[in-house]
């Protein structure tokens, strides 16, 4: 029964969006959860291929990239639409002062 408790609440956590990301994983390897939806919006907003962003931090509706060596800090509205929720991502990285967003992450390997 625990099992069965356990399985539910992990499938729960990761159809919620509330799932992080390991630092340093370029977003296009990332297939679960809400995250996995942001490298698309993040490279047209910046016109950055999928391989050259990064995640730095990830938290509930929260992610901190590294967008081809400059931080941008995103967070995800869901829509709530009737066959579930789908997720937008909209670039908050203004709405913050410099100093509490982390440093970039050191260039990849061949890079």
């Amino acid at each position: 029964m625990k099992t069965i408790g356990l399985v539910a609440g992990a499938i729960a956590i990761v159809m919620s969006g509330c799932v992080t990301a390991s630092p340093g994983e370029p977003v296009g390897k990332v297939n679960f959860g809400s995250i996995s939806t942001v490298g698309a919006q993040v490279a047209f907003d910046h016109g950055c291929p999928l391989e050259r962003i990064r995640i730095i931090r990830s938290e509930g509706s929260t992610v901190d990239l590294d967008v081809c060596g400059i931080v941008r800090r995103y967070k995800s509205v869901a829509s709530g639409a009737p066959a579930g929720p789908a997720y937008t991502w909209l670039d908050v990285t203004g709405s913050y002062p410099a100093s509490v967003l982390p440093a970039p992450l050191p260039p990849a390997a061949g890079k």
